[in-house]
């Protein structure tokens, strides 16, 4: 469904990193946001940080209401992944989609983000997935809740506006 939607939205599969950097100085691409309500993993390459403003605005949206709610912060363990990335990805993790086909990423695109679920307590795993619900049902996302990642993959419908 996402690879779908990413289709009618028109949205661009950056292939390398150089495509992802060209969108950056677009404008296409912008960087995830720290604010108090947001962090983003230290893990994740400075390259690897950044989305459609469409996928940004929402996440500034939803981590300050978890962080009104809770007094913390959300935590993102991924964003934009260029092909080349994925192929990578994909050689030592089994669960990374692959990068072309039905069931590609689309974290290529730039409109997927990963929320960390690492060292949330049930009370607000629970908020969280009526939240997304809640974003699902009026058609603003698409969520996976991930296993073995610990994360809500999702993404954010809407496109380049």
């Amino acid at each position: 469904k996402q690879n779908v939607c990413a289709e009618q939205m028109g949205l661009h599969r950056f292939q390398n990193e150089d495509e992802v950097q060209d969108a950056v100085r677009r404008g296409v691409l912008i960087a995830l946001p720290i604010t108090l309500g947001l962090h983003v993993a230290p893990n994740l390459p400075l390259s690897r940080r950044y989305a459609l403003p469409t996928t940004v605005q929402f996440l500034l949206t939803l981590s300050e209401a978890y962080r009104l709610r809770f007094g913390k912060s959300l935590g993102i363990d991924s964003a934009v992944r260029d092909a080349d990335t994925q192929r990578r990805l994909r050689k030592h993790n089994r669960n990374a989609a692959p990068v072309d086909g039905e069931t590609a990423s689309s974290h290529e695109t730039g409109a997927t983000v990963d929320i960390a679920k690492r060292g949330m307590s049930r009370a607000q795993l629970q908020w969280m997935r009526a939240m997304l619900s809640y974003e699902v049902v009026m058609n603003r996302i698409i969520v996976e809740e991930e296993r073995h990642q610990a994360c809500f993959h999702t993404m954010v419908l809407g496109g380049t506006e």
